[in-house]
């Protein structure tokens, strides 16, 4: 976007070289010389056309040596309508002044948050500032220090030094070596191969409610215990060795092959 607010140029008065037909986008000025002898600068300027008549009408165009381009009217409340909108227009020798008032309308209504700035020419400091309040318009260079060395969202980020978590934090499924794994991933891993063992034996139980034998299911394995007169535990065979038991007092003593 062009800048918003034109040149300045104090006192400063010319005429028209050509006429200026209603709805007219282009047109020239007699001389652009300020009473100091020097050229307008090319740029954008404000100039009210006619003043004092019953036509009179401010004009905003860019300026390139005397020639004219891009007129626009604007109204006294500032709106801008392309081309001249005086239906007579106004004829060559009409009298041009300078005016601030574009300036003073774009300024104001920047200030009252009616407007914005121009992006194509950001404002800056002369130098860098110091920031001691929340409220104050911080510079490029601020924000560049105060953010170096902090972790961004996206990217990649490398971390140095003992960093702390109040929260355990939600991560992906690990798909390589050096990355964490999830507590669902862990679980699986360490429960593999594992079977519940209530699913795959059968218990035969004595009158008394001792164990009589275990039958493995997966291994097709049973194993029988025997107990003595005291119906305490004596041996335990599993089809191939047996193992004897010796008690003491009630607790186990002894096991043998």
């Amino acid at each position: 976007m062009a800048s918003k607010l034109t040149k300045v140029v104090a006192n400063f008065e010319t005429s028209l070289a050509t006429k200026l037909a209603n709805g007219a986008t282009v047109g020239a000025l007699t001389s652009i010389t300020d009473k100091n002898g020097v050229a307008l600068p090319t740029g954008k300027y404000c100039m009210i056309i006619d003043r004092g008549t019953g036509d009179e009408e401010h004009l905003l165009f860019d300026l390139s040596g005397t020639t004219m381009s891009n007129i626009f009217s604007v109204s006294r409340q500032g709106v801008q309508t392309s081309g001249v909108q005086n239906l007579n227009g106004h004829r060559a020798g009409s009298k041009c002044y300078l005016t601030d008032f574009v300036n003073l309308k774009v300024i104001a209504d920047i200030l009252n948050g009616d407007d914005t700035l121009d992006s194509a020419k950001p404002l800056k400091y002369d130098a860098d500032p110091n920031f001691n309040d929340s409220k104050q318009v911080v510079s490029k260079g601020y924000v560049d220090t105060n953010l170096a060395g902090k972790a961004s969202t996206n990217g990649n980020n490398t971390f140095s030094g003992n960093n702390n978590f109040i929260n355990s934090p939600n991560i992906p499924n690990a798909s390589s070596a050096s990355q964490p794994v999830t507590l669902a991933q862990l679980m699986a891993a360490a429960l593999t191969g594992i079977q519940d063992g209530l699913e795959y034996i059968d218990v035969a139980i004595n009158a008394d409610g001792s164990v009589r034998s275990v039958h493995d299911n997966v291994n097709g394995k049973t194993i029988v215990f025997e107990y003595d007169d005291n119906r305490l535990l004596k041996s335990i065979y599993d089809g191939i060795k047996k193992w004897s038991i010796r008690d003491f007092e009630g607790r186990i003593a002894s096991i043998t092959h």
